[in-house]
């Protein structure tokens, strides 16, 4: 009986990267209707299995924070306060940057709004394929973006300054929390959720002083945030992993100056969750596998490494019980590795998403 007439998929692979972001022997994987269905073990009796000897099988790449496939810009500048901004409006499914990220290993991303905006809208959760070949969007609904940035500032409009910028944020989020359970449109709904904490937001703070802005706002209000930080991290680390919030780190190379690859380690020895964001689609495609190596040779473990680039990151973009893991029940997306995902000489031998082996082709 083949696994076609049972409706089942089996891949066995020497090792596989498990949820707490260790690689451990053991990569054989059962799919059943573009879910995971088993990890580990032997294969079901009479199913054909797809074997990739030595390699090691990975949850699919996520870059947590990117501009991948957008039309134009990211933000709208008339106004610093735009909730019901959505950066699924602005996303080209079809982009060949989509396509790059897909062979580099990467299946999902979160398209975000830009810097520019206090307020920058909704983030986009989406995938570079999906069981049909086209690419998928996963939520057009993910968290709010929100920015402390300097380029949020302008002398056109408000706020024109940092502390003009704070009063304005926090005085959104109270006149939200006072409006809660009133009928509103689509602004006053996404600011009532996030004013709650029922909305997650994901909050750029280029500064120490910004993330400890942040971390008052988030006490203040009970918001659910992660921040977007490298700069001051031994600085903040301990402040952040008090309030109990995660942190976005990266892009990174090998150039990267010692506090920025080293920001990574020293959250994670304070106890926060981190996750690594790639930068795409302006750094090179395997720029998420870069940036988590250099990481890990500045003081981040491996699996904290391998979780930044996967099962955290999904958390953060509000889609881990979707992705993100090896584990039965979540949607089969997979990567397959020559070797270790953080061994830069690994190469990609294929690709998996919804279950479905998909083409990965070189752009240069």
């Amino acid at each position: 009986m083949s696994h076609a007439q049972t409706g089942v998929q089996v891949i066995r692979a020497a090792a596989r990267v498990d949820p707490d972001g260790e690689v451990r022997a053991d990569g054989l994987i059962v799919i059943r209707d573009g879910k995971l269905a088993q990890v580990g073990g032997q294969p079901p009796a009479g199913a054909l299995v797809e074997d990739f000897g030595d390699a090691v099988v990975c949850p699919g790449l996520i870059d947590v924070h990117s501009a991948l496939g957008a039309m134009g810009h990211l933000s709208e500048s008339q106004s610093a306060i735009e909730p019901s901004a959505r950066a699924a409006d602005v996303l080209d499914r079809f982009h060949a940057q989509l396509r790059a990220a897909l062979a580099a290993g990467v299946t999902t991303f979160g398209l975000a709004p830009d810097d520019t905006n206090l307020i920058g809208g909704r983030i986009a959760i989406a995938q570079t394929s999906g069981p049909d070949g086209k690419p998928a969007l996963l939520s057009d609904a993910g968290p709010l973006k929100l920015s402390l940035s300097p380029q949020v500032f302008a002398s056109d409009r408000e706020p024109t300054s940092r502390s003009g910028a704070l009063e304005m944020l926090r005085s959104t989020i109270a006149k939200a929390r006072q409006a809660r359970g009133r009928a509103g449109g689509q602004a006053e709904e996404a600011l009532s959720a996030f004013s709650s904490g029922r909305l997650s937001g994901i909050l750029s703070a280029p500064s120490g002083a910004d993330v400890l802005a942040a971390l008052e706002l988030a006490r203040e209000f009970g918001l659910k945030l992660a921040l977007i930080h490298e700069t001051d991290a031994r600085l903040i680390a301990n402040e952040v992993a008090a309030a109990g919030l995660g942190v976005i780190v990266g892009p990174l190379d090998l150039s990267a100056a010692p506090r920025q690859a080293g920001a990574a380690g020293v959250l994670e020895q304070a106890g926060v969750e981190v996750a690594i964001a790639g930068g795409l689609p302006n750094a090179p495609a395997d720029s998420l596998r870069l940036s988590a190596a250099v990481a890990v040779r500045n003081g981040l473990s491996a699996g904290a490494a391998r979780r930044a680039i996967t099962s955290t990151a999904a958390k953060f973009l509000g889609v881990g019980e979707r992705v993100g893991v090896l584990q039965n029940g979540r949607q089969a997306d997979l990567v397959i590795f020559s070797g270790d995902p953080l061994d830069l000489r690994s190469r990609v031998l294929a690709v998996y998403v919804g279950g479905k082996r998909v083409r990965i082709e070189s752009t240069q």
